[in-house]
């Protein structure tokens, strides 16, 4: 109760804040104006910024010229000085140790000569250098996403091979994610895999590798939610699936991305649906383990954006607080994500004449085809097993599902790239970055790395898991801010399940049109650099 009273306490103070600042003022005097300024399309030739969150809650912003020392890791210049009540305390020349900022909000793009610290702490607002017809027209269902991983770089525009730590949307919210790469076998112990960076996000990449499990010419291996893997044979196919709308026994017999979906509650958005499915001839001597191969629709991504939105020219202050106060970052951690719930399994109990819970799934991301196990506890060693999934209505997509033997652990090798190549050529930089765990590779829209490992044996047989460390910033669209709403993000993030009622028309009339215009509004990476000009 303390927790959630804190949470609204801040959030109300900085509401009210914005409806009690009226009165128009020199910019300098009046933080309210600043903000505006920054978050201006139309003011943006004539009034560069860098707004600097710092821990303590005071906010500096300068203006004009601004310099980066990265010898003694602080940037200085001209500005202004707010403290935590956005009082004005100081005008005249500012230094500031990069150590003790939160985070920083800017209107013009980085050069390459600014300090990797920088960048990996900017959002870039009224940034849309990018941006198409597509964006414009449907602003929140623009292309977005963390670090997106090819091993065929210039075939696959509707999904990826991986999609690295979809939820790490600030720095604390840093974590790693490990994504099965289905591999085909290689033949000369040489692995290349392609990240890329398609949109308007600044990705700070601390680590990525390749685990690898050997296996026998018969054997997969399958990852689970906890990141356990284990070596399974033999795999099994509906023999019957029902859903809402009928039969849908052929969209989840094979991973050929022939996806079951249906769409959201026009009421709730947290509403729920039921698949059934049966398997025939299972050998249920051995242990069970249920394989999903799955990923979100775009609800998530329009949540986000939302969010953003209803932040408007305050998201700085926002993701401040986020680095800042662990209980905001628990509140989101929680909220919509806990009330749109897992893709939770359930087993049918014959005995008991009930539907058991055996576990759930989870994984954010629209773009790449998520393939996790869950183990089946058998008891009755039933050999025609009846499974029901559970999952909110409009947020997942299916594309098989299927039960193996599981016969053992395993403990997959990890393997450090032994060189990355940005767009053909090697990149030794990039290289020792991603070797040091301090260090953060930094990849803006358009960038692309492709990174090169060797495996230990070559004429072995290795199922192969990409594992991918880090977080990313997306960059303020100013088509968002004209959304902005404070009262609606604490009914967000305070009443989830008020919220995804309240929400759920609106949603409704994105999303048809969403899926298209998310995947036009990609940015080519062969095209476009952010360094240009």
């Amino acid at each position: 109760m303390k927790t959630r009273k804190r949470i609204f306490y801040t959030f109300t103070f900085i509401f009210l804040f914005g409806l009690l600042a009226c009165n128009k003022h020199y910019f300098r005097s009046n933080y309210r104006d600043a903000n505006s300024l920054i978050h201006a399309t139309s003011s943006l030739p004539m009034q560069p910024f860098l707004k600097a969150h710092i821990k303590n809650g005071d906010v500096c912003i300068l203006t004009n010229n601004w310099k980066i020392d990265n010898k003694q890791k602080t940037v200085s210049g001209s500005g202004v000085k707010y403290d935590f009540n956005r009082n004005l305390i100081f005008e005249g020349e500012l230094i500031i140790p990069i150590d003790s900022v939160a985070i920083f909000e800017t209107n013009t793009k980085l050069n390459k000569n600014e300090s990797d610290r920088i960048a990996a702490l900017s959002i870039l607002a009224s940034a849309d250098v990018a941006l198409g017809v597509f964006c414009i027209t449907t602003p929140k269902a623009c292309f977005g996403s963390c670090p997106t991983f090819y091993l065929q770089p210039d075939q696959n525009f509707h999904y990826a091979d991986a999609e690295g730590f979809s939820n790490a949307i600030a720095p604390s919210m840093e974590y790693f994610d490990i994504d099965a790469l289905n591999n085909a076998k290689i033949i000369d112990g040489i692995f290349n895999i392609t990240m890329k960076n398609e949109a308007l996000e600044t990705h700070c990449v601390n680590d990525v590798k390749l685990f690898a499990v050997s296996k026998k010419i018969n054997q997969t291996v399958y990852q689970t939610a906890k990141n356990d893997f284990f070596i399974c044979e033999n795999f099994y196919k509906p023999a019957l699936a029902l859903a809402e709308e009928g039969d849908i026994t052929n969209l989840l017999a094979a991973k050929d991305l022939h996806e079951r979906f249906s769409g959201a509650d026009e009421n709730n958005l947290s509403a729920k649906e039921s698949i059934f499915i049966d398997f025939k001839q299972v050998d249920a001597k051995q242990d069970l383990g249920l394989v999903i191969n799955f990923r979100q629709t775009l609800m998530t991504t329009y949540f986000i954006y939302s969010a953003m939105g209803y932040m408007g020219d305050q998201v700085g202050d926002m993701f401040a607080l986020l680095e800042t106060d662990e209980n905001v970052k628990k509140q989101l951690s929680g909220g919509i994500k806990k009330e749109l719930g897992d893709i939770d399994v359930y087993l049918w109990i014959e005995s008991d004449k009930k539907w058991e819970l055996q576990s759930g799934l989870f994984e954010t991301g629209p773009i790449a085809v998520n393939q996790q196990i869950l183990k089946i506890n058998n008891k009755e060693k039933n050999a025609n097993p009846k499974i029901k999934i559970v999952l909110n209505k409009g947020l997942w997509r299916i594309d098989n599902v299927a039960l193996t033997n599981i016969i053992s652990t395993a403990t997959p090798l990890s393997i450090s790239p032994t060189a990355i190549f940005n767009k053909g050529v090697a990149d030794e930089q990039a290289l020792n970055k991603l070797r040091d765990t301090s260090a953060y590779l930094i990849s803006m829209p358009g960038d692309a790395f492709t990174m090169q490992f060797q495996l230990p044996e070559k004429d072995t047989e290795y199922e192969l898991f990409l594992y991918s460390k880090g977080y990313y910033l997306e960059w303020m669209r100013s088509h968002w801010v004209k959304d902005k709403d404070l009262q609606m993000l604490h009914t967000m993030l305070l009443n989830p399940k008020k919220y995804l009622k309240m929400e759920a028309a609106n949603y409704k009339k994105y999303e048809t049109g969403m899926e298209a215009d998310f995947w036009n509004s990609k940015i080519d990476t062969e095209n476009f650099s952010y360094y240009e000009n």
